[in-house]
């Protein structure tokens, strides 16, 4: 064998042999998980909500105390419906909606800023944890109401900011 052969094979192993022998020196592991979203609402109606004085005048009552939470630490928003307490063939009732913290006193009509059939909305804060809060209603029955049944409801939704 010539020695340029033999030269060649021996260069052609080093680099066979080198580069087998090249291994990395950094890498990653990737890493996740799931965090459950954690949101509630329970609403618990006052004995109120299901008899309100439907005699002539403004009302303001409390229908409902609610209890919320979340781990998000941005908090939640509440959204609540108003709209019209109906009765078949009667004129129907408009109310509107508010809510103030459970430690605090009990609004004033002029805290209803939402307009009947619009939604009331309120935020939390920037916070995850648990808010209660007191549901209130302002409607007034006409003077010559129609007698009868009337009934209307609120829907709550609370979601994650």
């Amino acid at each position: 064998m010539s020695k340029s052969r033999v030269l060649k094979s021996i260069v052609f192993a080093a680099l066979a042999v080198s580069s087998v022998a090249v291994a990395a020196t950094t890498g990653t592991v990737t890493l996740g998980g799931t965090v459950a979203a954690n949101l509630l609402i329970v609403s618990t109606p006052t004995g109120t909500a299901s008899a309100l004085d439907l005699t002539p005048g403004q009302k303001l009552v409390l229908v409902s105390v609610l209890t919320m939470s979340t781990n998000n630490e941005q908090g939640f928003r509440l959204t609540a419906t108003s709209g019209n307490l109906t009765k078949a063939g009667g004129t129907s009732i408009a109310f509107k909606v508010t809510s103030v913290d459970a430690t605090t006193t009990a609004p004033v009509a002029g805290d209803f800023t939402v307009a009947s059939g619009t939604s009331y909305t309120v935020d939390s804060g920037a916070q995850a944890g648990s808010d209660d809060q007191d549901l209130y209603i302002l409607y007034t029955p006409a003077a010559l109401q129609d007698p009868g049944n009337y009934s209307g409801s609120i829907g709550l939704t609370v979601t994650d900011l």
